[in-house]
């Protein structure tokens, strides 16, 4: 099987010949990976030949697209909302917040999905594996995440409870730019639909389950039929712990959930309340802990205890719990491989 027969078998309950992988790794980490495997470009499809990884991401030519391909000429850039990104960070820092202090969207224009250049990365990525593999959209800080740069967290969640009228206007304005945004990518020739959006932290959701019935899964659900009406495959990523709502995001199309972070949602209760669903789990390897120890024996139970838990029901991504951090060392990363490789 390809790639992404192999993945969209394991979506539709069918028969896969091997236990698919995506082994993915933060903005500092992946220099670090490239040189290890002796890689100059420095894209991360370039990893296919040393690690089996099933999604091609095709990001936006925007900072967080720059920051992964590490690209970008300054240390922090701003994107076309007007928040700068922090480009030396592991992850996603944001360290400007045009609408922080203010509860109107007076004055404030949103950007432009048609902007010329933003899907540059697209048409090739789609060109050169659109029939092996599953080319993604990568739409990332979604709703709640957005309006959190632009006004701040503090400020946002302030502007959830007193100032709804804000809330709801800018949602919607982002909203809007979301699904244009989804429609440009399917137009390119994406072949599944990637969104990201955070509510969970370590333990516990940002936000209550009410607020976010109310606030964010109707607009997401318009967000998600873009890709469903298409007939594509959606992944969605939130970190963190998202149990009391992950029975919503199957509810509105999500077909595979990332990440699952052992830490947050144990695998067993995961296992137990969601393996007679159609989610395919993405994630479920310790990187918080197991990782870091960096002993074999522990990474190969982590494993085998993931096949036993997420995967009894032939419904888990081999996948990190988060993505390989830069403090994780390039021995455990060839570990890791080798011990994926034994069990797939």
């Amino acid at each position: 099987m390809t790639p992404k027969e192999r993945i969209l078998n394991l979506i539709s309950g069918k028969e896969v010949d091997l236990r698919p992988v995506q082994l993915d790794f933060s903005p500092l980490m992946l220099p670090k990976v490239y040189k290890h495997f002796g890689i100059q470009c420095g894209f991360e499809e370039d990893l296919l030949s040393y690690i089996d990884n099933h999604f091609i991401y095709a990001f936006l030519n925007d900072p967080f697209g720059r920051q992964r391909h590490r690209t970008f000429a300054e240390n922090v850039e701003y994107d076309d909302w007007g928040v700068g990104w922090d480009m030396l960070q592991e992850g996603i820092f944001m360290v400007n917040h045009p609408l922080q202090g203010k509860d109107t969207l007076r004055g404030y224009v949103f950007p432009n999905p048609d902007r010329a250049g933003l899907l540059d990365f697209v048409a090739p990525l789609v060109k050169n594996y659109g029939d092996t593999h599953l080319v993604c959209s990568y739409q990332v800080t979604g709703l709640n995440e957005r309006a959190s740069a632009l006004c701040g967290y503090t400020d946002w969640l302030m502007n959830i409870m007193i100032h709804e009228d804000f809330a709801n206007e800018l949602l919607d304005g982002i909203m809007d730019y979301q699904i244009k945004l989804a429609k440009n990518y399917v137009k390119a020739g994406v072949t599944c639909g990637r969104y990201g959006d955070d509510y969970g932290m370590q333990n516990s959701m940002m936000i209550s389950p009410d607020t976010f019935r109310a606030l964010f899964k109707p607009r997401l659900k318009k967000i998600f039929d873009v890709y469903k009406d298409e007939g594509l495959p959606l992944i969605y990523h939130s970190c963190g712990d998202i149990r009391p709502i992950i029975p919503d995001f199957i509810e509105i199309g999500v077909d595979v959930l990332n990440n699952v972070q052992p830490e947050a949602m144990p695998r067993q209760e995961l296992a137990d309340t969601f393996g007679d669903t159609k989610l395919i789990f993405y994630g479920g390897i310790s990187t918080q802990q197991v990782l870091k120890k960096g002993k074999r024996e522990d990474i190969a139970a982590e494993i085998e205890d993931c096949i036993a838990t997420l995967g009894k029901h032939g419904k888990w991504l081999i996948s990190t719990g988060i993505s390989i951090t830069s403090d994780t060392t390039l021995d455990v990363v060839d570990i890791l491989i080798e011990e994926i490789a034994k069990r797939r």
